[in-house]
């Protein structure tokens, strides 16, 4: 019985102790040369609307959490509206569903790489826009990730589509 205890405890701890988690660090400011200022009055209200918050295998023996991600993605991304002048706030009417999934890894001889998934939606769901990112950066799971969250940020600062629904006299 004292092995069988003590194989299952090992067990317990091989598993929980090998486990990775990916948490969100950090992502480099997008410099307002890149993407400027906007010249329209905008606002916006960016939701979680990611509920899966149990770890999800990425690669091996790392797991992301989808819902800690997202809001990591939400947090980065309204600082950069927040710069360029667009009041971030849940009191607008203009409310974009966020939700952050499908991570892949895509290694390439050794370099890390990244694939993610990102849905923007609107409360109604009858509007809806998918964007698939891929990093290209490497060196290291950190740095793709960041990579491949600031390379979104930047594409939907750009969005012409996505800046139309944030504008204040449009209810959406």
């Amino acid at each position: 019985m004292k092995l069988l205890i003590r194989s299952l405890l090992f067990c317990i701890i091989f598993f929980v102790g090998c486990a990775h988690y990916l948490h969100p660090n950090q992502v480099p400011p997008i410099s307002v040369t890149e993407v400027a200022s906007y010249q329209e009055n905008l606002s916006v209200n960016l939701i979680n609307d990611q509920p899966d918050t149990t770890p999800n295998v990425f690669v091996g023996k790392f797991y992301v959490n989808y819902n800690e991600w997202t809001q990591f993605f939400i947090d980065s991304y309204s600082a950069e509206l927040t710069k360029r002048g667009v009041k971030v706030s849940k009191d607008s009417p203009n409310k974009i569903k966020v939700k952050l999934s499908g991570f892949n890894p895509y290694p390439i001889t050794g370099n890390p790489r990244v694939n993610i998934v990102v849905q923007l939606s609107s409360i109604d769901d009858k509007w809806y826009k998918i964007y698939r990112e891929r990093d290209f950066s490497g060196w290291s799971w950190g740095r793709a990730f960041g990579s491949v969250v600031y390379h979104t940020i930047e594409k939907l600062l750009k969005d012409p589509e996505l800046l139309n629904r944030m504008k204040t006299s449009d209810v959406k």
